[in-house]
């Protein structure tokens, strides 16, 4: 009987070892599959482009000891470095320096002969093409008078600046209503 009892012990550690090993392997091969297993997803992305605009150096020719009466230009380009097609305006400021406070009635400004840039009412001057990334516009010429009226006199010893303002918008009629304010732009002289 004790025979019969080893044996049977024998067995038993026989099956237990043979299961093991089935346990074993089911668990390494499953472990396999999800190592081999394979995922991905993908996503658009959108860059939204920009639109900036950028006034190049402009300088009078001669504004050092400037006189009553004497016509002086200036010519002013502005770029495009967005990535967006640009519409183009630009609205000039005078002022005097030392006394920002002081009128500017003596003082006049004006466009010259030029067919590419139209001044609109609301006092912008308006590029008639749109601008691409890099691109310029042709000059805008500017011509600066000093009033001949005793109320020049008043300012002697003040210096005369002439502000640039650019502004650019995305060329969509939706962008000239919403951001500037109107359906088309002015191209006609």
């Amino acid at each position: 009987m004790r025979k019969l009892i080893v044996g049977a012990d024998v067995m038993k550690k026989k099956y237990i070892l043979i299961f093991t090993i089935i346990l074993i392997s089911l668990l390494v091969s499953g472990s396999t599959m999800a190592w081999f297993t394979h995922s991905i997803s993908t996503s658009n992305e959108f860059i939204m482009g920009t639109v900036q605009v950028e006034v190049l150096d402009f300088q009078f020719k001669d504004i050092s000891n400037s006189e009553i009466g004497k016509e002086y230009q200036t010519e002013i380009k502005v770029v495009s470095r967005g990535s967006k097609d640009t519409y183009v305006r630009v609205r000039l400021i005078p002022q005097w320096k030392n006394e920002p406070s002081l009128p500017i009635p003596n003082v006049e400004v004006e466009l010259g002969d030029d067919p590419y840039w139209v001044k609109a009412e609301d006092d912008y001057f308006y590029y008639s093409s749109y601008l691409t990334k890099g691109q310029q516009t042709e000059p805008l010429v500017v011509n600066i008078i000093f009033d001949k009226s005793e109320a020049c006199h008043k300012h002697k010893n003040q210096k005369f600046t002439l502000k640039v303002v650019a502004e650019g918008v995305q060329t969509n009629e939706k962008a000239l209503q919403n951001v500037w304010g109107i359906d088309k732009l002015p191209l006609s002289h």
